[in-house]
């Protein structure tokens, strides 16, 4: 009997092989500060993974562009942190193994090497914008649904999340960071008038 398997599986069995859930950080909780807080902490390195259900479906990816060519050639030099993974059978058909490959460049890469190539979160929050303005229906980031995971300094993923669950964790950090900025502002001069009536 064939081994029958699906994109999800894939997902699933990846999680479950390589999120260490004793350190994975979720924001389960409703305050927005808190969950904040919890989604960027302990991760050290951001990776972008496309999961697919077997190598014949990793060509797939390239109709979710307006023009595959041209993100490939901008995007390519910077994207050792993006990777496809898919599921091939393993000898005797009763299980799978996961291949992993960098994105654009197909480059078979090692997953553990994969996790421990992951790039500053600044610099990643550049390569998505970039990515995403390349792929059809852009403006709403629709067809974009990697898996974004924060990577620990010992290459541990600590945070597993949806691309459209991370653009709105940096809106909502964003904002925060500007409230923060509002409220020193608001402070400093509040000190410079208290001296001002000295």
């Amino acid at each position: 009997m064939k081994l029958l398997w699906w994109e999800k599986t894939v997902e699933y069995y990846f999680i479950q092989k390589y999120v260490d859930l004793r350190t994975f950080v979720a924001p389960l909780d409703g305050n927005h500060e808190k969950a904040g807080d919890a989604i960027f902490a302990n991760a050290s390195k951001w990776v972008l993974i496309e999961f697919k259900r077997d190598i014949d479906s990793v060509k797939d990816e390239e109709a979710k562009f307006t023009n595959f060519k041209a993100a490939k050639a901008e995007l390519e030099p910077f994207g050792s942190h993006h990777f496809l993974i898919y599921g091939e059978p393993k000898s005797g058909n009763k299980d799978i193994d996961l291949v992993t490959q960098e994105y654009f460049s197909g480059f078979k890469v090692d997953i553990d090497l994969a996790l421990s190539s992951g790039i500053s979160k600044d610099s990643f929050i550049k390569y998505i914008n970039a990515f995403v303005s390349h792929k059809k229906n852009s403006e709403s980031g629709a067809g974009s649904f990697g898996l974004v995971a924060g990577v620990s300094q010992d290459a541990t993923v600590t945070k597993c999340m949806s691309l459209l669950e991370f653009a709105e964790a940096v809106k909502l950090e964003q904002k925060l960071q500007q409230k923060i900025k509002q409220e020193q502002e608001k402070a400093k001069q509040q000190v410079q008038a208290t001296r001002m009536r000295m």
